[in-house]
């Protein structure tokens, strides 16, 4: 039995001239577009799994078989062996909750201001302990740049402590690209390996508050833990 274990992070850092942390999202809808197996890390010829499009909201219980159900393992090539997988997701995502920034300061998603490529979503400020209920709301893997009026909030993207590489605006301007190395490499053989997925969401929503008490809201580091059994 050969087993695959993958971690993904979403790497994206806040600057401390605001106040901003990371908390639980009660929703988190991705949209799946495709995954690869490849056989070194610089992926130059993949073996596609997966294509099209797929929305997993990867904070539901449902979510692993959701995911893994994406992608076929059947017909992979006998005897390759597989090091990397490459997975391409869209940079918009559905995302509802409520993050705890400071003491009674809470951020909170709402119907407004939806994130955009050049802009984070704007949500709601509770200061009196209690969070508003956060909405459905578009928040976007923004480029990297200085965000808020007065430019307190920074995004960018460091070099990822689990995943080779990761290109945002990749393959396309509304996609993010990642390439992970396995734990260890995968032989395939006549049996097709079935695909098993679960997540984490626990800091996967981030918040700042910046400017005058303005809620600053953006996807944060979901981490995904992805397995291929025999």
């Amino acid at each position: 039995m050969y087993k695959i274990f993958l971690y993904w992070f979403l790497f994206m850092f806040f600057s401390f001239q605001a106040l901003a942390v990371s908390g639980n999202a009660d929703k988190y809808e991705v949209t799946m577009k495709k995954v690869e197996l490849c056989t070194s890390s610089a992926c130059s010829s993949p073996t596609t799994v997966a294509s099209g499009s797929q929305a997993v909201n990867i904070a539901s219980l449902s979510a692993g078989a959701e995911a893994g159900a994406f992608g076929s393992t059947t017909g992979l090539p006998i005897g390759t062996t597989y090091t990397h997988l490459r997975v391409t997701l869209n940079r918009a995502m559905t995302i509802e909750g409520e993050v705890n920034v400071s003491g009674n300061n809470w951020c909170s998603t709402d119907s407004a201001d939806a994130g955009t490529a050049t802009a984070l979503h704007v949500g709601t400020l509770d200061t009196d302990g209690t969070a508003t209920d956060g909405t459905d709301q578009t928040l976007y893997l923004a480029d990297a740049d200085d965000y808020a009026t007065d430019e307190t909030i920074t995004i960018s993207y460091g070099s990822p402590s689990y995943a080779v590489s990761m290109s945002v605006g990749s393959p396309s301007a509304s996609e993010v690209q990642l390439i992970y190395e396995l734990s260890s490499a995968y032989i395939s053989g006549v049996v097709a390996p079935k695909i098993k997925v679960s997540f984490d969401v626990s800091s996967a929503l981030g918040a700042g508050i910046a400017d005058t008490n303005v809620c600053y809201m953006w996807p944060e580091e979901p981490v995904v833990t992805i397995s291929l059994t025999e």
